[in-house]
């Protein structure tokens, strides 16, 4: 106590502004930042990038991991390194939950996000994705084979009743939700979802997506 005493009378006048500064900073204590807890119990074969996708979007599931795949595959097409060197525009019919997950992934696979405004989507029947490299120019296009979309769309919760509305069903479907905790049905169906996601994780690339590198846009004469 006595120390900081002495700092305070003869550190001030001395360093004055500086000083101050200076002495705050060894008052200060260590800030803690606690981020949100994900629902994710990671297995020994989950690859570390698993855990990443987990922490931005909350949950492990097939959409998400099937966005990370994309985002991945595009960039790494076109040469870009990500983050800051790449725009992203996707379509698709992803306006609500569970497919509204696969944008999240495709941000963490591309490094794009809606904060720097590099990525966006639009409303559409079919998925495509499309990449640009912002150094190059050079863009791929990438769309789901019939093999993984139909893999993808086939995981689907079944606790709601036969006949439920799709608004019902993505409402309930792979967001795990708080107290009370689920019924061992929902669980059993979490716990599907799971073991889906890590498959889509291990999957070959040629048999989720196929890329075509387009040609550059011809200059105006």
């Amino acid at each position: 106590m006595m120390k900081k005493i002495l700092l305070w009378v003869f550190g001030v006048p001395v360093l004055g502004l500086q000083g101050i500064f200076l002495l705050s900073l060894m008052e200060s204590r260590e800030v803690t930042v606690e981020l949100p807890k994900p629902h994710y119990q990671p297995k020994p074969t989950d690859p570390a990038w698993l855990a990443q996708m987990v922490q931005f979007h909350g949950h492990l599931g097939p959409w998400a991991v099937a966005g990370v795949r994309f985002g991945v595959a595009g960039r790494e097409a076109v040469g870009a390194q990500g983050y800051f060197d790449l725009q992203v525009r996707c379509q698709g019919p992803l306006d609500r939950p569970p497919r509204a997950c696969f944008l999240d992934g495709l941000q963490v696979g591309s490094g794009a996000t809606l904060g720097k405004r590099n990525i966006h989507w639009e409303p559409a029947e079919e998925l495509v994705v499309w990449v640009k490299n912002t150094r190059t120019g050079q863009t791929a296009e990438l769309r789901p084979t019939g093999f993984f979309w139909e893999f993808l769309t086939a995981a689907k919760t079944k606790s709601k009743p036969s006949g439920a509305s799709e608004a019902e069903e993505a409402k309930d479907h792979t967001h795990p939700q708080g107290p009370p905790a689920p019924s061992s049905k929902q669980q059993e169906v979490e716990e599907s979802l799971e073991q889906i996601a890590r498959q889509i994780a291990m999957l070959p690339q040629a048999k989720i997506l196929t890329v075509k590198i387009l040609p550059p846009p011809k200059n105006p004469d």
